[in-house]
């Protein structure tokens, strides 16, 4: 839509500093002149600007960019001593919906057009693919794309040394079923993904959870339970974490590195958020120190690309024939011709076009959530930071998380409340919002990303 065009071009402008805070905009008629565009486009324009909070209106004076708000504070790391605990399966809630509590990107991020040609041309060669079972390690097409694609961060290794799966969350379970056993403790960071929480959970693994810091995870803690060997494993997100946003030093990744390989102990590395950082550097994985093959490296292109593909993949160094075997054991593979069309994707430029895109777009969008939380909730709220991936960590005090996710679902509106990232109890008061859809993006007259997190202030305002 022109005008929602035209709202770009001055949100650039006043992120460039072109259009200082508290500076006064043109009148509309000359807006509509500037722009050349209806009056009716530039009322439209600048009440759109106004409701996302980029702009103010005074009576009798006109329409000024607003101040800048001050940064909110982050949310607070509780410090503990880390114990054996017990995660549980949370009850069954039915399937969220909604564009706040699911990670992902939001539809018109996703670059459908560009990937359905791939999936034509994967189908040019569909007798290829239907005359055999597919390679249980992966095609090795698309191994060797990604091979590729990676080695351009600076991150190399062998297309033979990659196994494909059903996205990540399945790469590392059969990295857990591998590396420990039922009743055997597994190291976490603390909060933790919900969703390995409940993986842990099924798998009958019990937990260690490490606390949080600005910088990563606190590794005298880990190490101390290494050394004691209290855990089996460790299960660690080092990019991006979800929920908290909070990415490891590179100092931190080698340390873990070099821990694993000190107490011969396997770290499972999920890094599925790596790509989506919001600067022009990409992280290296704690995989990249690696020298002994203990950390077992995981991703996907679930978040980046398409959840309904269902690829991931492991890099499993030193436990490649085991994991290798497990996987063909009662599987013959993954469907062969969505791996042609993402190795398509990915060869012919079109996964690294992409990645160039949503990145830019994310850390605008992550920065409207960021100003429309607070100038509706003001000082009352601790918000992320985050350096890359999808999701804000807010935290308010005295906020009773539970009962927020009661009348939540009440209304249909699907968020994490923060009680679900722990099996201690910490982060009652916290919960975790995807800011993956843009808050301009319209689905049948109506703004679902704008509309839910206006329900949300609605219910922390008034509790």
């Amino acid at each position: 839509m022109r005008y929602k065009q035209m709202a770009d071009q001055i949100i650039a402008d006043i992120e460039s500093g072109r259009l200082p805070g508290n500076s006064r905009l043109p009148s509309l008629r000359r807006s509509a002149r500037l722009y050349s565009v209806s009056m009716t486009t530039a009322i439209n324009c600048y009440h759109y600007l106004e409701e996302l909070g980029w702009l103010t209106a005074k009576p009798q004076s006109g329409f000024y960019v607003s101040q800048p708000a001050l940064p909110a504070r982050p949310p607070g790391l509780p410090r503990f001593e880390s114990r054996i605990t017990t995660p549980h399966m949370p009850p069954a809630a039915g399937r969220m919906s909604g564009p706040l509590g699911i990670s992902q990107l939001g539809p018109s991020l996703l670059p459908t057009a560009a990937f359905n040609r791939s999936v034509k041309r994967a189908l040019r060669h569909s007798s290829e693919y239907l005359e055999r079972y597919p390679d249980p390690q992966g095609e090795a097409a698309l191994r060797q794309a990604l091979a590729s694609h990676f080695a351009g961060y600076g991150f190399p290794f062998a297309a033979s040394e990659l196994v494909i799966g059903n996205g990540c969350i399945d790469a590392v379970r059969v990295a857990l079923e591998l590396t420990t056993q039922p009743g055997d403790a597994v190291a976490i960071s603390s909060p933790c993904f919900n969703g390995l929480l409940e993986l842990l959970a099924l798998l009958d693994r019990r937990v260690v959870e490490i606390p949080s810091t600005a910088e990563g995870i606190d590794l005298e803690q880990l190490e101390h339970h290494l050394s004691r060997r209290h855990v089996k494993a460790g299960l660690f997100s080092t990019t991006h974490m979800n929920p908290q946003g909070i990415s490891m030093t590179p100092r931190q990744k080698q340390k873990l590195a070099e821990l694993a390989e000190t107490y011969a102990t396997p770290i499972i590395e999920d890094d599925i958020y790596m790509e989506l950082g919001h600067g022009n550097v990409t992280p290296l994985p704690a995989k990249y120190w690696d020298r002994s093959g203990y950390i077992l490296w995981c991703g996907s292109v679930s978040k980046t690309l398409s959840a309904g593909l269902r690829i991931g993949w492991c890099l499993p160094g030193r436990y490649l024939e085991r994991y290798r075997q497990h996987r063909s054991v009662g599987q013959f593979g993954l469907n062969a011709l969505s791996q042609a069309a993402l190795a398509d994707f990915i060869g012919t430029g079109q996964y690294h076009a992409h990645l160039q895109k949503v990145r830019s777009l994310l850390k605008r969008q992550i920065s409207a959530y960021q100003s429309f939380l607070q100038n509706a909730l003001a000082d009352n709220i601790a918000l992320s930071h985050p350096s890359g991936g999808l999701v804000l960590w807010l935290q308010s005090p005295g906020l009773n998380c539970t009962e927020l996710n009661r009348r939540a679902r009440e209304i249909g509106l699907g968020i994490r409340p923060g009680c679900e990232f722990t099996t201690l109890s910490l982060y009652q008061d916290c919960l975790r919002i995807n800011a993956g859809w843009p808050l301009d993006y319209e689905q049948n007259g109506r703004y679902p990303a704008r509309d839910a997190l206006q329900q949300l202030i609605g219910l922390i305002q008034h509790p």
